[in-house]
This record gives structure tokens, C-alpha cells and sequence, in this order.
């Protein structure tokens, strides 16, 4: 897992910034930025903020408070909407179950399973919707 001091470092190229702008836009020294980045302090409170409301981040994308990555979790995530062929509903509380379970151990479960079951209920309501009206057909 990467440190704190690289994934600043790696959002803050990607934002185009060089460590001085990050510094002065955050009203943070320009020597605590460095040593943040070449994690030899980490970053506490008001400066973490600092750090994240310039580059446009949450504060809990960074720690990831002992989450790990697990793809095949994720994997399980997406294939588990296929219930819906065996249970009414299945596609969106076996998903939920899942999500639920795991959305603050697993590094990207959060958004992945918020989109996942927001799709899956817009999609049945949908579906309810236009099974209902070719019946009154």
C-alpha cells in the first residue's frame, strides 16, 4: 500500500502543481510540503485538510484507514446482480448485502457499489415502469 506522502505527491502531478503552488494555495511552508511528500512527516488536522481541499480530494482517499485492495471482491460485487434470475429483487439486496459488509475494508467498494446499486434500482424501477404499461396494453 502506498504511503501517505506518495499518493499526495502522485494527485498533486496529476493536478499539475508543483510543490510550491501546492504550498502557497494551501498556506502551508513549502518545507512541510517536502517532507510530506518524501514521508518523513505525515500530515495531521488542519494541514491534511489544507492539503486535500487544494487538490480536491477527501481526506479518507488518502489515509484508507486499513483498507486493502481486493479485486476478486469486487468482481463478486458486479456478478452477484445476476441473483435477480433466481430471487425477485436479488439484483439489488444481494449487492447491498455485499457492499454493506465491505464498503470501508476495500479500497474503491464505496463508489463502486454505490454506482452498482444505484443503476440496479433506476434499472428495475424502469423495468416495473414498462412492465406495467404493456400490460395495460
Amino acid at each position: 500500500m502506498k504511503e501517505i506522502g506518495e499518493k499526495i505527491r502522485e494527485v498533486r502531478k496529476k493536478k499539475g502543481l508543483s510543490q510550491e503552488e501546492l504550498a502557497e494555495s494551501s498556506k502551508i511552508n513549502l518545507r512541510t510540503i517536502q517532507r510530506i511528500e518524501n514521508n518523513e512527516s505525515e500530515p495531521r488536522g488542519k494541514t491534511l485538510h489544507l492539503i486535500c481541499e487544494v487538490l480536491d480530494i477527501n481526506a479518507e482517499d488518502i489515509l484508507d484507514y486499513g483498507k486493502k485492495e481486493d479485486h476478486h471482491y469486487l468482481i463478486i460485487l458486479h456478478l452477484s446482480v445476476l441473483a435477480f434470475l433466481f430471487i425477485p429483487v436479488g439484483n439489488i439486496i444481494l449487492p447491498l448485502i455485499l457492499w454493506m459488509t465491505k464498503k470501508d475494508k476495500i479500497i474503491g467498494m464505496k463508489e463502486a457499489g454505490a454506482n452498482l446499486l444505484n443503476f440496479q434500482i433506476i434499472w428495475s424501477v424502469f423495468c416495473l415502469h414498462f412492465n406495467n404499461a404493456f400490460r395495460l396494453i
